[in-house]
C-alpha cells in the first residue's frame, strides 16, 4: 500500500522466473537490470556516466531499512517498456566482441533501436553515433520518419528537400512511411517546384518554400 492508502499495482510479470542473460551477465558486474523476463548483471558505471537519466537514477538515497534496488538478482532494476534486443543491441556497443571489427551490426533496424533507447536515456555521445550511422544508411523516407520521432533535427530539410527535387516520384513503401498528410504535402511542393518558373529550380528558394511549406526545427 502507498502512503496515501492506494494499493500498488504488481504486474503478474513480476512473478514470473527471470532467466540470466547468456551474454550480458557478468559476475563482476554491479548492477542488476530486468528487461521482459531476462536479467542482466553489468557496470553501472557506463550508464552512470554517460546518461543524465541513470547518473540521477544511482544518486537517489535508498530508503532506510530497504536494500538498494539492482544490488542484486532477487531486487534487479525494472526497466519497464524496453525490449530485449534493443536493450542487446546497446550493450554491444559498450561490451563489444572483437575490436578489431568496429560494430557487431549494421542494419536500419538495429541501429534504430540503439537510437531509440539512448534517446529515452540521453546517451548523448552513442545516440551521435547512431546518428551518424542511420545517416549514411537511411533512405530520405527514413530519416524523416526518424527524425520527427526521435527529435533528430538536422535530418529534417534535406531529406525533405531530397523527396522534393528528386525526379522519381514517392514509392508506396515510402508513402507508408511519411504519411498520407505528409505525401499529399511533399508533392503540392514538388509540383511548385516543377511549374513556378521564379523559383527555377534555384537550391535557396527550394530550401525556402519548404521551410514556409513544413514545420520543423532546424
Amino acid at each position: 500500500m502507498t502512503a496515501n492508502g492506494e494499493f500498488k499495482r504488481v504486474s503478474l510479470e513480476s512473478f514470473s522466473i527471470s532467466k540470466k542473460h547468456s551474454r550480458f551477465y557478468f559476475a563482476d558486474g554491479n548492477v542488476v537490470f530486468r528487461v521482459e523476463n531476462t536479467l542482466y548483471r553489468i557496470h553501472r558505471y557506463f550508464f552512470q556516466r554517460d546518461s543524465p537519466v541513470f547518473e540521477v537514477m544511482f544518486s537517489l538515497p535508498t530508503p532506510i531499512g530497504e536494500r538498494p534496488e539492482g544490488e542484486d538478482e532477487d531486487k534487479p532494476i525494472q526497466l519497464g517498456g524496453i525490449e530485449c534486443r534493443d536493450f542487446d543491441r546497446l550493450l554491444s556497443l559498450m561490451y563489444p566482441k572483437d575490436f578489431t571489427n568496429s560494430y557487431e551490426f549494421s542494419t536500419l533496424e538495429e541501429w534504430i533501436s540503439v537510437l531509440k533507447l539512448t534517446t529515452h536515456w540521453d546517451f548523448s555521445s552513442i545516440r551521435n553515433l547512431a546518428i551518424k550511422q542511420l545517416s549514411s544508411i537511411g533512405s530520405s523516407a527514413d530519416l524523416v520518419m526518424l527524425g520527427h520521432q526521435y527529435g533528430v533535427s538536422q535530418w529534417l530539410l534535406p531529406e525533405y528537400m531530397e523527396l522534393c527535387v528528386r525526379d522519381e516520384p514517392l514509392t508506396l513503401e515510402e508513402g507508408r512511411k511519411l504519411g498520407v498528410d505528409m505525401v499529399v504535402t511533399i508533392n503540392q511542393i514538388r509540383n511548385q517546384i516543377r511549374y513556378r518558373s521564379n523559383l527555377n529550380r534555384h537550391k535557396e528558394a527550394i530550401s525556402d518554400l519548404v521551410r514556409s511549406v513544413l514545420t520543423f526545427a532546424d
